[in-house]
C-alpha cells in the first residue's frame, strides 16, 4: 500500500548507483572542507539541524515484505508480530530516472534536466565513516555535526516514469504503469516495490493480456471479454506492448497480469483521457556539479485539498509549496456539525468524479479528508438521542473502514472492487447524515 496509509524508481542499473543505492540510503553528505571553513560549516550545519523541525515518529514493521505496516505508537506488526521500530518519515525530490539524486526541494534533475518528482524516504543522521544511524541530529564524537542521512522506502515512489497509470499490484511487491504513447499502442511497464523497472529476463517471465470490450454481469459480479489482444515483451525488453485498433478518447482497457506463471492473475482498470506522454527532457544534457549533494526518493503525487479538487493531477502537480504530499496535509474541520457535513457530502462528490474519470490513484486524497471529517462527528455523538446515536457510531466506523478500501482498492486500479468500496462509503455517508440530521 502507500505509504499515505498513515502519515500516508527508477530506471537506473543498481550496478550503476554504487554501494550507497545498494545499500538503499543516500546520505546527505556536503563536501569535506580543511581548516576553518570546514569547522564554520559543521558550526552552521548543527544549528541548522537544531533549528530543524524533525518529523514525527512513525513505527514500520522490520520484516521484508510488510514494510506497508506504518503505525502511529509502538507495538508489534500486525501481519507477523515483530516488534515495530520507529522511523521518521518525510519527502525529498528525486530525478524521475536517476535514484541517486535526491534533493530538498523541486526543481531541475541535474542529470537530464527533468523535473524533479516527490518521493517518501527515511530520515536518519549519521556521523561520516560510521554506522551510526541516529533518529535525531546530535554531535559527533570528533565534535562535528551529524549530517542528514535518506532512506528510500519501498512504495515511497508512486509516480509514473512513462507518463502513463501507475499501479500496485496485490502481492504487494510489484508495480506497474500503462501508457497509451499513440493511437494503437497500449505498453506495460512492470516495476519492483521500489519502482526500478523489472529486470528484461523477470518481464519475459510475465503473461499478459489487454482486454479491450467485455460484458459485466452485476447480478453475479462477473465479466465475460468479448475482444483481448495479448501483451507481448518488445523486442527491447523493457515492456510489454500490444497493438490495438484505433480507439477514440477517452479510452477505456483492462490489462490482466501473471507476473509468472504459477501467479494468480490479476486486473488493472486504464482510463486515458489523453494520449500518455514521456516527460520531457533537455535535448542538451548539461553536466553534473560535482559538489550537488545527492538527493532523496517520492510518494505519488496528489491534488490539492478542498472542493476545487476536480481534475485528476499529473505526474508534476506535487505539492511544491510545501514539499508534502497535500493527501497527507490535516484538513481544517469545521466547528459546527452542519459545516462538517456539508463538506462530507462534498467529499464523496470528489470521490465519485475521480472514480467516473478513472483517476483511482487520487481516490484517496477526498476519502481520507472525508474520514477525518466523520472522525470529527464522533465527539458529536452525545449529543443525539438514543436511537441517533446507535446509528451513528456504526456509520462513522463504516466510513472510516471504506475510506481505508478505497485507498487500497485505488492502489490496486481495479474497478469493480473500488465500485464496490465506494457503495460502502456512499451507504455510511448517507447514515451519517441520517443520525446528524444533515438533509442531502
Amino acid at each position: 500500500m502507500r505509504l499515505a496509509f498513515l502519515l500516508i524508481a527508477v530506471a537506473v542499473p543498481i550496478g550503476a548507483l554504487g554501494p550507497a543505492e545498494a545499500g538503499h540510503y543516500l546520505p546527505f553528505l556536503p563536501p569535506v572542507e580543511p581548516g576553518r571553513a570546514r569547522r564554520s560549516q559543521e558550526a552552521g550545519s548543527k544549528a541548522a539541524a537544531q533549528a530543524e523541525p524533525l518529523p514525527p515518529l512513525s513505527y514500520v514493521c522490520p520484516m521484508a515484505g510488510d514494510e506497508d505496516v506504518i503505525e502511529d505508537a509502538p507495538g508489534r506488526c500486525r501481519k507477523c508480530g515483530m516488534e515495530l521500530k520507529p522511523i521518521r518519515l518525510d519527502t525529498a525530490w528525486t530525478c524521475p530516472v536517476h535514484a541517486a539524486v535526491m534533493k530538498p526541494g523541486p526543481g531541475k534533475c541535474p542529470i537530464d534536466s527533468r523535473e524533479l518528482v516527490q518521493v517518501t524516504v527515511a530520515v536518519s543522521w549519521t556521523c561520516r565513516g560510521t554506522d551510526v544511524d541516529a533518529l535525531a541530529p546530535a554531535t559527533c564524537a570528533d565534535g562535528s555535526a551529524m549530517v542528514k542521512k535518506f532512506t528510500p522506502r519501498p512504495h515511497g515512489n508512486h509516480n509514473p516514469q512513462h507518463g502513463g497509470l501507475f499501479f500496485m499490484a496485490p502481492d504487494n511487491w510489484h508495480h506497474l504503469e500503462g501508457t497509451l504513447p499513440r493511437a494503437g499502442v497500449f505498453r506495460l511497464y512492470l516495476y519492483d516495490d521500489y519502482t526500478k523497472p523489472l529486470p528484461r529476463d523477470q518481464v519475459q517471465k510475465a503473461s499478459a493480456r489487454l482486454v479491450i470490450n467485455e460484458t459485466f454481469d452485476p447480478a453475479t459480479k462477473t465479466s465475460k471479454e468479448i475482444s483481448a489482444v495479448p501483451l507481448v515483451p518488445a523486442q527491447n525488453g523493457r515492456y510489454l506492448e500490444a497493438r490495438i485498433a484505433q480507439t477514440t478518447l477517452p479510452a477505456q482497457m483492462a490489462a490482466k497480469v501473471r507476473f509468472q506463471a504459477a501467479a494468480p492473475e490479476h486486473r488493472f482498470d486504464f482510463t486515458f483521457a489523453e494520449y500518455s506522454k514521456e516527460p520531457a527532457f533537455d535535448s542538451v544534457q548539461p553536466r553534473p556539479t560535482p559538489a550537488a549533494p545527492p538527493v532523496r526518493n517520492e510518494p505519488r503525487a496528489a491534488v490539492p485539498p478542498g472542493p476545487a479538487a476536480t481534475a485528476p493531477p499529473s505526474s508534476s502537480a506535487a505539492a511544491v509549496s510545501t514539499g508534502v504530499d497535500p493527501g497527507l496535509i490535516p484538513l481544517p474541520i469545521p466547528e459546527s456539525v452542519p459545516e462538517i457535513l456539508a463538506q462530507l457530502a462534498q467529499r464523496t462528490e470528489q470521490v465519485r468524479r475521480f472514480i467516473d474519470q478513472g483517476s483511482f490513484a487520487s481516490v484517496y486524497v477526498p476519502a481520507f479528508q472525508a474520514k477525518d471529517l466523520a472522525l470529527a462527528l464522533d465527539p458529536h455523538t452525545k449529543d443525539l438521542s438514543g436511537d441517533r446515536r446507535k446509528l451513528a457510531a456504526p456509520a462513522i466506523k463504516q466510513l472510516v473502514r471504506s475510506a481505508w478500501l478505497l485507498d487500497a482498492f485505488g492502489d490496486l486500479g481495479n474497478r469493480e472492487h473500488i465500485g464496490e468500496a465506494f457503495e460502502q462509503f456512499v451507504a455510511a455517508e448517507k447514515e451519517v447524515q441520517s443520525a446528524f440530521g444533515g438533509a442531502r
